[in-house]
């Protein structure tokens, strides 16, 4: 009796787990199909890293450079960095391009290359409050202090600058820095189409050009870039037209 109640319960058993293996076969098709993950088409795109330096009125160049590299089919990622670090983390190729520079600086870096035409034109002036004088006098004169940057002083080493410079490499509150009266005296860089306010004096300096520069890994795609670029120039200039600082 006992060697009979063992054979059915074996019996059971065998019973049970053939049931099983067939129920996880049958489960598995949608299984797999269940884990599956979903993935956006962002995902697939090749990320492009921008360095930029934070100064007033350059939103509208960045998203018309944003706008350039996304119908070019990458994710773009736009990085503050202080003037010159932002050239330098270019050339070891550590970021793929710069928003906007001096070209007569970028071309001294031997692994970044202009993209033409250039992105701005206007001018390195500087910016006195109403009340001091601004004349081409005020640069020598050693009593005076004179907010700037290191990338502007580069491009006027030919200049006669004796005063005393307190250097800061993000500019974007220059002008709340003069009407405040923290400082009389700010190196600035002017596009054409801005207008001076009407509280301050200005001196022009040196034109200049500023131009969106890449790294050399990526002259494959200078003439697609250039030809976006010159395709929205237009748009551009009427966007940034009249806007004052």
């Amino acid at each position: 009796m006992r060697t009979r109640l063992i054979s059915v319960s074996c019996l059971v058993i065998w019973i049970y787990c053939l049931l099983s293996i067939n129920a996880i076969a049958q489960a598995e098709p949608n299984d797999q199909v269940s884990i599956v993950p979903t993935t956006s088409s962002d995902a697939f795109k090749k990320q492009f890293l921008i360095t930029y330096v934070e100064y007033p009125q350059t939103e509208k160049y960045l998203q018309l450079l944003k706008e350039i590299y996304t119908e070019l089919g990458f994710k773009v990622h736009l990085i503050p960095a202080p003037a010159l670090r932002g050239l330098a983390m270019l050339d070891k190729g550590k970021v793929d391009a710069d928003a906007y520079r001096f070209g007569r600086i970028a071309t001294q870096y031997k692994n970044v290359t202009l993209v033409k035409p250039e992105l701005i034109r206007g001018s390195t002036v500087l910016l006195c409050r109403q009340e001091v004088s601004c004349d081409i006098t005020v640069l020598s004169n050693r009593k005076n202090v004179i907010l700037t940057n290191e990338r502007t002083l580069l491009y006027l080493a030919d200049f006669d600058i004796r005063a005393r410079l307190l250097k800061k490499e993000v500019i974007s509150n220059t002008l709340e820095m003069l009407r405040s009266k923290r400082v009389n005296y700010a190196t600035f860089m002017i596009d054409q189409r801005q207008i001076i306010p009407d509280d301050l004096k200005m001196l022009n300096l040196r034109r200049i050009f500023l131009y969106h520069v890449i790294s050399n890994k990526h002259a494959n795609l200078l003439p697609k870039i250039e030809k976006k670029l010159r395709q929205k120039q237009t748009l551009l200039n009427r966007t940034v037209l009249g806007t004052k600082p």
